[in-house]
């Protein structure tokens, strides 16, 4: 069974990823735990030290647990599985990656209310948690219909990781799949956007190639995509697009500069997204 770890906080953007997870686990069968960070130390905190310290610790880690356990037996209807929450003092991103790694878990899932911020989107996908995490991340940005999966193809998208964490994951689900080559626009009037079938289309050769690959990938293990579409667009005119699916998937190389077009586009894709870095 796939093992999740959703991230919450005392706020909106929590209570909608739990939404979404809670919906995730009862598609693909997957158990949920839940955690909260607790950072003590920053900006705000005088706890002072020794027994002080520790007990003022053990107030706030009962205080932290109330409350969390509030936003989650909010959802106990539609995900009664749910267990007590883990509740930890000290650096968030720390006490995360470690949870991930002790906990051997499948998934991170977060939220993040959608900006379409490209530069606050890069900051966050280039943290430590995003870099350093060792399985794939799910950012949930609005409430969505989680009724379909997009995978995201460039051209130099290394599809193998993309499609294994994939597989992985969604192998027992009956959510449909499709897969989405694209380019982006570079002169006005270059724009297209064309679902694949047995036609050639001058300058698809490209798409023609990573859609099969992924393809034929994905079919040796008994999952069919769909449909398959070559898209020439603008970021914002693709994440438009793309706002259909109730998951868009895509590869973030651990080099990705902040001028990516990718990290662009997926900033503003309102759709859950499904990072994977290994």
């Amino acid at each position: 069974m796939i093992k999740a770890l959703v991230s919450l906080n005392m706020d909106l953007a929590s209570s909608i990823a739990l939404r979404y997870s809670c919906r995730l686990a009862e598609i693909i069968g997957m158990k949920l735990h839940t955690m909260h960070v607790e950072e003590v130390d920053k900006e705000g905190y005088s706890p002072g030290t020794g027994w002080v310290r520790s007990t003022w610790e053990k107030g706030l880690l009962q205080t932290s647990q109330e409350e969390i356990l509030q936003l989650i037996n909010t959802e106990k209807s539609s995900c009664p599985s749910l267990d007590a929450p883990i509740i930890r003092i000290g650096e968030r991103e720390e006490e995360l990656l470690h949870e991930i790694d002790d906990g051997s878990y499948d998934l991170f899932i977060e939220g993040v209310l959608h900006s379409f911020n490209a530069v606050n989107f890069y900051k966050k996908i280039q943290s430590k948690l995003y870099r350093y995490a060792s399985c794939p991340i799910i950012i949930v940005k609005n409430l969505v219909d989680l009724n379909s999966i997009a995978l995201l193809l460039g051209d130099d998208t290394d599809v193998r990781p993309l499609i294994t964490s994939i597989l992985k994951i969604f192998t027992k689900s009956e959510l449909t799949v499709d897969l989405i080559h694209y380019t982006f626009q570079k002169f006005k009037g270059s724009v297209f956007r064309e679902k694949v079938d047995d036609s050639k289309t001058p300058g698809r050769e490209n798409g023609d190639k990573v859609l099969g690959k992924a393809e034929m990938m994905l079919s040796e293990m008994g999952c069919y995509p769909k449909d398959s579409w070559v898209i020439q667009d603008s970021p914002k005119k693709i994440a438009d697009f793309l706002g259909g699916y109730g998951l868009v998937a895509a590869y973030i190389p651990s080099h990705s500069g902040m001028k990516n077009r990718l990290i662009e586009l997926l900033s503003q894709v309102p759709s859950a997204t499904l990072l994977c870095r290994r």
